[in-house]
């Protein structure tokens, strides 16, 4: 006998999917944070008769690219989840897939529900059809974030997310001047490549570069612009959890309703 929780299996899976891309990419950000991608130098200056210390930060371009590729992936299954949920609830009353049913985004809520009035999915099943029209709101005014979603899939489509990253803050950074030492975190602000710091005097040694917080931002332009990209697709990918979660109890409550009244 099939269960419930096997009839929406493939969306889940497709949301697991997602979120092992969110946890990869977290896992090379980890990475990268650890890497030499800032190098610290002691300069005198001759003005003052004191020591400067100065960071240049590394581009991450190489990083960004395959950061990309990962973001891709995961936009891509979290919707992909929302269009599987759908064709579920299609195929068990209609016993038939279609290729062209798929999770509805419109600009409007008038256009939305003529959408979904034409569509087999309101064939299938009318409570999920209100559901997605009063609860879910996937149109302009109404769900920001599932909008979001659909469309920054469909720019990549085209073109690669490339995430803007740099380096935010350098926690640790040790230098030594004979018995005196400094431990210091740098803030680096904007993204800037170089940074420098006065130090109250001279002949000072780094001992310690410190470590680096990687900051991965979605670029300008895109809808999530500036947004922080994990926290902002952790976020998503447990929307998606829950109106595919959502779409199920609804669709099976429908479904024991009218069982209750043949």
């Amino acid at each position: 006998m099939t269960t419930p929780n096997d009839q929406f299996r493939d969306a889940r899976l497709k949301i697991e999917r997602a979120k092992h891309h969110i946890a990869d990419l977290h896992s090379k950000v980890q990475i990268l944070s650890v890497g030499s991608f800032h190098v610290l130098t002691v300069e005198n200056n001759p003005q003052t008769g004191n020591d400067v210390l100065k960071i240049e930060i590394v581009q991450f371009s190489s990083s960004a690219s395959e950061f990309a590729l990962i973001i891709g992936d995961a936009l891509h299954n979290l919707e992909s989840a929302l269009d599987h949920a759908i064709n579920e609830v299609v195929f068990r009353p209609l016993k038939s897939y279609d290729d062209h049913t798929k999770f509805p985004f419109k600009s409007t809520r008038d256009k939305l529900v003529s959408s979904i009035n034409g569509a087999l999915i309101h064939r299938a099943s009318v409570a999920v059809c209100n559901f997605i029209v009063d609860t879910v709101k996937p149109y302009d005014g109404g769900n920001s974030a599932l909008l979001a979603l659909n469309d920054l899939n469909n720019v990549d489509k085209h073109r690669l997310l490339l995430p803007v990253v740099h380096i935010n803050v350098i926690n640790g950074i040790r230098i030594k001047n004979g018995g005196h030492e400094e431990v210091f975190d740098q803030v680096i602000s904007g993204g800037r490549r170089f940074v420098s710091h006065d130090l109250p005097g001279r002949d000072f040694k780094v001992t310690n570069k410190g470590t680096a917080s990687i900051l991965v931002l979605f670029d300008k332009g895109t809808v999530w612009e500036g947004k922080p990209i994990l926290p902002t697709l952790s976020q998503v990918a447990e929307m998606v959890t829950g109106l595919v979660a959502g779409i199920e109890e609804v669709f099976f409550a429908e479904s024991r309703r009218l069982e209750f009244i043949k």
